[in-house]
């Protein structure tokens, strides 16, 4: 095979790209862009892998440069999508290369993490990350939707680009209460986005799309819930029973459930499952990120880690925050995708050290356990 070069994608080579993910991922060909060169790709960082002499695209990736929510603090993050290898390309180390770069050039932007769902769990380990947590879409009916509270103060409009300040607001807000929830973007891929007011307020905003009913279970089609996010609970209850007016039409609402959430106390029934993935997370600046994260208030104390690759670090919690500096007699050693996946709080320290992930005392490994304790981390924003 002829040398590999990996670098920043061009924006003539941007439909053939296009192309590799379409083949990769989709029976459908990608989506036109807008002929006015509307779309902002600002906060995107594009890479491919090509041909040194024929310059052909083998590979392709971008990431979105964002914010994750992560104790109650936002950490600056990658999203990671679109991985595509050129079947002639693939078994050549080209796809680990050019993920290689699109990691140092997320870093290089400033992104302390990087989030994906991955389409092969060993092959994203070995680049250093880890199951963060499950994504579960659930199919609810349209008539359970109905017996949610209404709330006859609320108006709903199309949304529109001015809006999306105050959505980000909404979401930064519900994001300080939860774990993995990535920064709101206008990008969802619907065409069916808007937004619930309440005296002249923004106090919500949903995107929906559409999907083929299941065997079985009537209707002409499924909607999807691509985002939701409400101000209040009234807002959020008032978003998930206005889905209801799709019925007969729509049968079910496929969305994800957060655990613990308002959608899943108030369910009146279990909800079949349609989909269940998991997602990962990758440290891309493992001391930096560890000082970025919040940690839970009333929790002090001292945890000396030796990261394989990355060397020894001391990292000190106290108020909320946490110190992390170089050097220290080491307490607990892991590896890097364990440790993503225990900042995610999705590896449970004791349990790790059962099945051998990591190594510690039994005090550090308390102290693990309860600097990175939380709800559950859901990736819930779309990419």
């Amino acid at each position: 095979m002829a040398r590999t070069v990996v670098r920043a994608a061009r924006p003539e080579e941007r439909p053939a790209a296009e192309a590799l993910v379409g083949a990769a991922f989709s029976a459908e060909p990608p989506a036109p862009r807008p002929a006015d060169g509307s779309e902002d790709w600002s906060d995107h960082l594009p890479r491919v892998a090509v041909d040194e002499e024929s310059e052909r695209v083998l590979a392709t990736s971008v990431v979105r440069l964002c914010g994750q929510w992560w104790g109650g603090r936002r950490v600056p993050a990658a999203a990671l999508a679109g991985v595509a290898v050129d079947a002639t390309a693939r078994g050549h180390g080209v796809g680990r290369a050019l993920v290689a770069d699109t990691f140092a050039a997320a870093r290089e932007a400033g992104a302390l993490v990087v989030a994906l769902i991955p389409s092969t769990h060993a092959f994203y380990r070995k680049a250093g990350c880890g199951i963060a947590g499950r994504r579960s879409v659930y199919a609810v009916g349209t008539h359970d939707l109905r017996d949610l509270p209404r709330d006859r103060s609320l108006s709903y409009r199309a949304a529109t680009p001015q809006d999306a300040p105050r959505v980000a607001e909404l979401v930064a807000a519900h994001a300080t209460r939860t774990n993995g929830v990535l920064d709101h973007d206008r990008g969802t891929g619907s065409a069916v986005q808007y937004v619930a007011e309440r005296d002249g307020a923004v106090v919500g905003w949903c995107a929906l799309g559409r999907r083929p009913v299941r065997p079985g279970h009537g209707g002409n089609y499924a909607v999807t819930v691509l985002d939701l996010v409400g101000a209040d609970p009234a807002a959020e209850f008032g978003l998930w029973r206005d889905l209801a007016a799709d019925e007969p039409s729509a049968r079910e609402v496929h969305t994800l459930v957060r655990p613990g959430g308002l959608l899943e106390q108030h369910l009146p029934r279990q909800t079949d499952v349609v989909e269940d993935s998991t997602w990962m997370l990758g440290l891309l600046d493992v001391p930096a990120a560890l000082a970025a994260r919040g940690y839970p208030h009333g929790v002090a104390g001292r945890v000396v880690l030796d990261v394989t690759g990355h060397g020894v670090l001391t990292l000190d919690v106290a108020a909320g925050v946490a110190r992390v500096t170089d050097g220290g007699t080491p307490t607990v050693q892991l590896g890097p995708a364990d440790l993503a996946s225990l900042y995610a709080g999705h590896l449970d320290p004791v349990t790790a050290r059962h099945t051998g992930a990591l190594h510690g005392e039994d005090d550090a490994v308390g102290l693990l356990r309860t600097f990175f304790a939380g709800p559950p981390a859901v990736l819930d924003r779309p990419f």
